[in-house]
């Protein structure tokens, strides 16, 4: 059938679909398959239905010969496992250097959303040597990012993180520069643009709780986790839009830049009980805004990257109030244990308030 290309007259694309399907076979096998059936006749093809050699035997050995081994060389492997045959027939295949530069101008890395919009896949294909090099250094980042007396993710999982500290490194080197004062004016105070914007729609959003309604400006979905994320360290704007009129309403920094030095300062590391990271220290609110915490310095604590970005809002555990300033306690999820911290008192919330504006603390 394939040497009578009936997979057109029949209706398929390619032989390798026709074998897929008329077989019930893995694209890889059919592939494999429609290799052979090009390449043997029709005796060694009845051998292999009697049983006499190994498919697979003769599979790796088509291979060899046609990666240009002699006869001896193909004999020598005849006493080795097909799995080393394979081994042997990648080390005879040429790579020139047309192959290398080809191999070089399609290399790519692909951004595909869910279609949910809930995640976003990633694939690609690099070179060997371009791939060993990212492997490498995800792999050595990876190991610095986890503290000593935390649970290690699997390695796939770390070089999730450490591409995403790398890129967020890379935006955190280039601030934006700000224009020039007009002559009797303030100089304009320099900041970064965004890295990314995320929009929430209201009221939709705040009604659910950030469940619903809050997105990325390129469409992914983001929920209550990341809301909370950017309200310890990004910006606040509210913009109000009425059909194609947009009115602006200022912008406000989640913590203010001077607040944020001085609790760094206070904190002088990663407060977390027994953590020694020093790697991207930030400040984080100990009860989150979206229930009722606020900016003052007894509500903020400085915690590393790993115990901010990945323990606290990605893995849902939340810093007890009621441990020491200095060796906070991360509390389990809610969802793994059953615990579920009280509500705040809001005559207590009142007092602390109250408290810090006149700069005492609490009895």
């Amino acid at each position: 059938m394939l040497r009578s290309n009936s997979s057109a007259r029949l209706g398929y694309g390619n032989p390798v679909d026709l074998v897929a399907s008329r077989m019930d076979a893995h694209r890889s096998t059919a592939r494999d398959m429609v290799y052979l059936a090009q390449r043997l006749d029709d005796s060694h093809i009845e051998r292999i239905r009697q049983g006499e050699v190994s498919y697979v035997r003769v599979l790796e050995e088509t291979r060899l010969r046609e990666a240009g081994a002699s006869a001896e060389e193909i004999a020598r492997t005849r006493d080795l496992d097909p799995d080393s045959v394979g081994r042997v027939v990648q080390q005879m295949r040429k790579i020139t250097r047309a192959d290398e530069r080809r191999i070089f101008e399609g290399q790519y890395v692909a951004f595909q959303p869910s279609l949910d919009g809930s995640h976003v896949r990633m694939n690609g294909r690099l070179g060997a040597f371009e791939a060993e090099i990212c492997r490498e250094a995800l792999n050595r980042r990876g190991e610095t990012l986890v503290p000593a007396a935390e649970d290690r993710p699997d390695a796939g999982q770390r070089r999730a993180l450490a591409l995403t500290t790398l890129c967020q490194d890379e935006l955190d080197q280039h601030p934006m520069v700000s224009p020039a004062a007009a002559p009797g004016e303030p100089p304009p105070r320099g900041r970064r643009e965004p890295l990314l914007m995320v929009v929430a729609n209201n009221p939709v959003a705040e009604a659910s709780g950030f469940e619903q309604g809050a997105a990325v400006l390129a469409g992914g979905r983001v929920g209550p986790d990341t809301v909370d994320l950017i309200q310890c360290s990004g910006r606040i704007e509210a913009i109000t839009v009425a059909g194609q009129d947009i009115t602006r309403h200022g912008s406000t920094s989640a913590i203010r830049p001077g607040m944020r030095r001085a609790v760094l300062a206070r904190d002088g590391g990663c407060t977390i009980d027994g953590c020694s990271s020093s790697y991207r220290l930030e400040v984080h609110h100990i009860l989150e805004r979206s229930r009722g915490g606020d900016h003052s310095s007894e509500n903020l604590t400085t915690l590393c990257w790993w115990h901010h970005h990945v323990a606290v809002h990605r893995r849902g555990m939340r810093i007890d109030p009621q441990s020491p300033p200095r060796r906070r306690r991360l509390l389990p999820n809610r969802r793994a244990c059953g615990y579920r911290p009280p509500p705040p008192d809001p005559h207590a919330l009142s007092l602390l308030r109250a408290l810090a504006k006149i700069n005492r603390a609490p009895p």
